[in-house]
């Protein structure tokens, strides 16, 4: 298997009559885990400002780097997305989100701590500059509408539990 190469679904999962639902499932999961870090991390600026010895002006880094880089990265990955393939750039991107996350449960400093969130933000980026593309190509026309509320559905939730 090529790690640049984007492989068609398996049989077992292509030919089973939900399966435009499970793609929608996984994109939904990356829409919830996307949102909720944006969200969450708000809530843990009076502990990081007591953990590195912050104040508040250098703690909000955490949060503004992850949002200017998601945001700052979305069209283009979205385009890169569609030179290489949507599922391959997907979940490439959670693999990155996933060991980003990691590296910022063990930033030793502040700093490495806004480096390490701007890597996940470039990981959040892959996932959500594909979504809903994704959804859209994985259920039939009949039922885009749906899906896209469900999709739409877990990106709020997402945002709202976080805090």
């Amino acid at each position: 298997m090529t790690i640049g190469l984007e492989r068609p679904r398996p049989a077992v999962v292509r030919d089973h009559p939900n399966a435009g639902w499970f793609a929608v499932g996984a994109v939904c999961f990356g829409a919830f885990m996307g949102q909720l870090d944006a969200s969450i991390v708000t809530l843990a600026f009076p502990a990081l400002q007591h953990e590195y010895g912050a104040p508040l002006a250098a703690v909000q880094w955490v949060s503004l780097a992850y949002l200017l880089a998601l945001v700052g990265l979305l069209a283009a990955v979205g385009r890169v997305a569609d030179a290489v393939g949507r599922k391959l750039t997907y979940v490439q991107g959670f693999g990155v989100f996933t060991l980003a996350s990691v590296a910022c449960g063990l930033a030793p400093t502040l700093g490495w701590l806004v480096a390490f969130r701007v890597v996940q933000a470039i990981g959040a980026a892959m996932l959500q500059a594909n979504s809903v593309a994704l959804v859209v190509r994985s259920v039939r026309e009949d039922r885009a509408r749906a899906a896209l509320g469900v999709q739409a559905a877990a990106q709020a939730l997402g945002l709202a539990l976080g805090p």
